[in-house]
């Protein structure tokens, strides 16, 4: 059997790679077929900014005690929760 000569000889050695423009221009869809759906991905987190910003201090979330003062501001005489999971809770009040 023959012996692998392919390390025999020393070799220069190789340099750093660098992912530079000129790399890039080697495949000109090169995101789309590294990345999958990376055009889709972009356009959804471009929309999902766009309705934060939209939702910006519209929705202000309130404590459970900031709703039953609400309440009983309105009139309610009596303000019970009657379902509590998580941050979700059903309220009964009776004016």
């Amino acid at each position: 059997m023959a012996s692998d000569r392919l390390f025999a000889e020393k070799k220069d050695p190789v340099g750093n790679f660098a992912f530079d423009r000129d790399t890039a221009l080697v495949f000109d869809d090169m995101l789309n077929r590294s990345v999958p759906f990376y055009t889709e991905t972009q356009r959804m987190i471009g929309e999902i900014a766009q309705k934060r910003e939209a939702l910006e201090n519209v929705l202000i979330l309130y404590q459970l005690w900031e709703n039953e003062e609400l309440l009983q501001r309105a009139g309610f005489r009596s303000v019970d929760v009657f379902f509590k999971w998580y941050n979700f809770c059903g309220m009964l009040a009776l004016k």
